[in-house]
């Protein structure tokens, strides 16, 4: 379907009803999960499946009802242009509509993962549905059940669901939870892979392309005593990575695409994957290149690293 440059002009005639947008299809689309900390954004595709007119409002401003957990929440609204602006068939539009995450839960102090259903106010039939976590900077440490707490790591190469062993490692989970709550992991790379092994990730220099002789040497500054215990090195285990001293490790952690019983014991596990074995796939089957023939030659990037709390 062909897609045009659209100029928005007002004209002087009256919004047309709500209910009455003949030769217009609408979707509303959105990420499944998103924190309440900054910025979420929504797309709102406008396609004409006929020459037609619409609201200009729709097309410049933003009038969205918010419900979290079935009770409703303020609208988000932005004046558009008003007016009725004519669109010709074929036309396909795509708006950006930046959200504030706040506007998304009932308080700032929300505990909880709210599921969150955004839909167009004058068209509820276009709607979308994610879940929204707390703002990490609201959530205390202390007060989760780490057992039941999960952490979703958000990739370019899609998402995985971590779920924890404190009664194995309680230090590496507490201390892994610490550093996504702090978006330490934001933006970082995941610089080794190796398929039928392991991905490897968590090291703050590779936010830094110039900087990639000191991939997986860097970590938040402290280490942390080895919590060596009988966790098995699984596809899908969480686990630390360290040097030679067993107690180095900081931030730099690898998911095994493999069973690896040769690092049971010898490298403290803590976690595993409860969903996302086919972005692990994904990211084990990169290409690689480098002088290890591990570091991916397109960048696998660790978007965001979200907390799901859940309090004890």
């Amino acid at each position: 379907m062909p897609r045009f440059a659209l100029a928005l002009f007002a004209f002087a005639l009256p919004a047309l009803p709500a209910q009455q947008l003949p030769g217009v299809r609408m979707t509303l689309i959105t990420r499944p999960l998103a924190t309440a900390r900054g910025e979420l954004e929504a797309r709102l595709v406008i396609e004409a499946t006929a020459d037609a007119e619409v609201p200009g409002d729709l097309l410049s401003g933003v009038n969205l009802a918010v419900r979290c957990d079935g009770a409703e929440l303020p609208p988000i609204t932005r004046p558009g242009k008003g007016g009725v602006v004519p669109l010709a068939a074929g036309t396909r539009v795509e708006r950006a509509l930046r959200l504030p995450g706040s506007a998304l839960l009932p308080s700032p102090t929300h505990g909880a993962v709210g599921r969150v259903t955004l839909a167009l106010t004058d068209h509820p039939d276009v709607a979308c549905s994610l879940q929204v976590a707390p703002d990490p900077a609201q959530v205390d440490l202390a007060a989760l059940d780490l057992a039941k707490t999960e952490v979703v790591l958000i990739t370019n190469y899609g998402e995985m669901r971590l779920a924890f062993r404190p009664d194995k490692a309680k230090g590496h989970v507490e201390n892994f939870v610490k550093l996504c709550l702090q978006g330490f992991y934001d933006g970082t790379k995941f610089h080794r892979v190796s398929r039928g092994f392991m991905v490897q990730g968590g090291c703050p220099f590779t936010k830094d392309e110039a900087a990639q002789e000191k991939w997986g040497s860097g970590g938040p500054g402290y280490a942390i005593p080895a919590e060596f215990n009988d966790l098995r090195h699984l596809r899908g285990t969480l686990s630390m990575a360290r040097t030679s001293d067993p107690n180095s490790a900081g931030s730099g952690f690898f998911v095994c695409h493999r069973e690896s019983p040769h690092l049971d014991r010898k490298f403290t596990a803590f976690g595993n994957l409860v969903e996302g074995a086919d972005t692990l796939d994904r990211i084990a089957e990169v290409q690689v290149g480098g002088p290890t023939r591990e570091l991916p030659i397109a960048p696998v990037v660790l978007l965001a690293a979200i907390v799901l709390p859940v309090k004890k």
